[in-house]
């Protein structure tokens, strides 16, 4: 609820910005999956097993890349020294488009230099941008939903140099107070096949919850066959929680329980919860068998859907 008021108070132009930045900024421990690759030589650990990584996002002061720049680094377990993805992200408003951020990606001509910049305030205000790379083809749009921040890049034009045969990628980014999610996929530029795909999400331990995406729809008469879609959230099976509202002015939390269900142990199920904003007890909830991976609430005049984001069958959750 804090969150919430904290956004709403950020409201107007460069609202977003700011709201974007204070959720970014931090240190993210992640577990890494390869759902799957085409090219052995790709990857260096094998499909469906995973890697922790580390990702280390903070603001830096470059003044003329504007007031909003964030610095991440991001590295592989016990590898701190030898960062495999370090960033400059500028951070403005998306003018086309409401409650929306456009990140600014830049690389670094000689990466090595710049290692844990975040901690070196005095490089960086020596950063100029000859330093800087640039890939106009790999800026984000990250829009905000709710408590959230989602998108990534768009179109085809964010060019894969780590392979030899022209590929592109696309990123696909949630960030929130809990949750820090992301998709990179890798397509042939010849002819769009799926070349790569790599799904990160936040490290639950003990449990290793599995992370849901959820799409909310929501009629404004009432009527199932008037539904309309209203938000998508990422929930992870422990408990993980998020925040939305109806055009009407209601506003509700859902709530996905796995094996940490408290209340019957001994059953193997997926527990959705919709409690209204204000109210003490849930206003619906809905369960499923766990290896179905699916949940779903319907009431009429709402509908929410949930599915696992890193399924175990080989058939992805759109």
């Amino acid at each position: 609820m804090l969150l919430a008021v904290l956004l709403a108070a950020q409201a107007g132009e460069g609202g977003e910005v700011a709201a974007l930045e204070r959720l970014w900024s931090g240190v993210r421990d992640s577990s890494e999956q390869v759902v799957m690759s085409s090219e052995p030589g790709d990857i260096a650990w094998p499909q469906q097993s995973e890697r922790r990584v580390r990702t280390v996002v903070a603001h830096v002061n470059v003044p003329w890349l504007g007031a909003h720049v964030l610095y991440l680094e991001e590295f592989l377990e016990d590898e701190a020294e030898h960062p495999r993805r370090q960033l400059l992200l500028q951070l403005e408003p998306a003018r086309a488009e409401p409650h929306a951020v456009h990140v600014r990606v830049f690389g670094f001509a000689q990466p090595a230099h710049w290692t844990h910049l975040n901690f070196r305030p005095q490089l960086a205000a020596a950063l100029v941008w000859n330093d800087l790379t640039s890939a106009p083809g790999c800026d984000f749009i990250l829009t905000r939903a709710a408590e959230q921040f989602r998108g990534g890049t768009r179109g085809d034009q964010c060019r894969d140099g780590s392979s030899a045969s022209p590929r592109y990628l696309d990123y696909q980014l949630v960030i929130s107070e809990e949750l820090y999610w992301y998709r990179s996929r890798a397509f042939r530029e010849i002819d769009g096949q799926l070349q790569q795909e790599v799904i990160g999400f936040n490290r639950f331990e003990p449990n290793e919850a599995r992370l849901y995406s959820c799409r909310v729809s929501w009629s404004a008469s009432g009527a199932p066959r008037e539904l309309r879609p209203l938000a998508n959230l990422e929930l992870f099976e422990a408990g993980g929680h998020a925040h939305f509202s109806t055009p009407d002015g209601r506003a509700f939390q859902l709530t996905l329980h796995g094996r940490d269900w408290p209340f019957a142990p001994d059953r193997d199920a997926l527990i959705l919860l919709l409690q209204e904003e204000g109210h003490e007890q849930p206003l619906a909830s809905a369960w499923s068998q766990m290896d179905t991976q699916k949940v779903a609430l319907q009431l009429g005049w709402l509908e929410v859907r949930c599915g696992s984001l890193a399924p175990d069958s080989d058939e992805l959750t759109q």
